[in-house]
């Protein structure tokens, strides 16, 4: 006989074991159709290896070998949800790896919202809608709505409550941040090291939860580029061994490709600028 095209009944060695709290009764052996509760996929056991698991309310637990182990699932009756492992199996040495599962009252497990509230206080029955509030200072971060779906699941998924606050800024790379209020509505200004400039917006505002800008960027200041001689009496001026220092001296200004005229003009310059300062 077929259920619902999920299982057959057919093997007499098979073990299925009923709790039902609505009916009163707790029964072992064959089920038949009229036993089942609808819409349940269902397993079956042909050979009785491991010791019965205490009956979980509500629930079928029907059981079977696959490859040399112990398959056993639990399936919640009409009306009521699984909380927990829906399946567990018996090990080599007879014992069953878990059994912390219960079954719910409900269609669908009970709704959660961290510093919020939703429209529903009971069990939820299949295609029941509920609706989601944050509380004051929260900010509702994904649907206000979801619906109870015959998998008994929850579409869409459940949203967040978040706070108003931010939370605190990171510092830029080079760079760091002034003030120490992170409230809704509140403001911070960022700033760069020496030697770097801001790249993005130096004001950021706290709004809803999130600061108004992306984090800004502090870049390296460029050193202009200097003339060649300079460049030749900065190397020259490095060295503390004279020989030395003017065989560099002469090499950077060949590599400059600067003759000696220009040189001699170069350093006259220097020197009228220099006497213009002493004066």
């Amino acid at each position: 006989m077929d259920v619902h095209g999920h299982g057959r009944v057919q093997e007499s060695g098979s073990i299925i074991q009923q709790k039902d709290t609505r009916m009163g009764k707790s029964n072992k052996g064959s089920l038949t159709a009229h036993d089942m509760p609808s819409g349940s996929v269902f397993f079956f056991l042909p050979a009785e290896h491991c010791p019965e698991l205490p009956p979980v309310n509500n629930s079928i637990f029907i059981a079977k070998e696959v490859e040399g182990q112990i398959l056993g699932t639990y399936v919640c009756i009409k009306g009521y949800h699984l909380v927990g492992k829906k399946t567990v199996f018996c090990n080599a040495s007879k014992e069953w790896d878990n059994t912390t599962t219960e079954c719910r009252l409900g269609h669908c497990p009970d709704p959660v919202l961290v510093n919020g509230e939703f429209s529903t206080s009971g069990p939820v029955n299949v295609s029941d809608k509920i609706t989601f509030k944050c509380n004051d200072h929260y900010i509702l971060k994904g649907s206000n709505w979801s619906q109870c779906l015959e998998d008994h699941t929850w579409a869409p998924p459940f949203p967040i409550c978040k706070s108003r606050d931010c939370d605190p800024p990171g510092n830029p790379a080079h760079g760091y941040f002034k003030g120490d209020n992170f409230t809704l509505g509140s403001t911070i200004s960022y700033y760069c090291k020496d030697r770097y400039y801001l790249v993005g917006m130096q004001e950021q505002q706290c709004i809803d939860g999130e600061w108004s800008s992306a984090l800004p960027v502090c870049k390296l200041i460029q050193e202009a580029p200097k003339p060649e001689c300079e460049k030749a009496l900065l190397a020259f001026q490095e060295r503390k061994d004279l020989c030395e220092a003017i065989e560099n001296f002469m090499q950077q200004l060949k590599e400059s490709g600067m003759t000696m005229e220009e040189l001699k003009y170069s350093l006259e310059l220097k020197k009228a600028e220099l006497k213009a300062k002493l004066l």
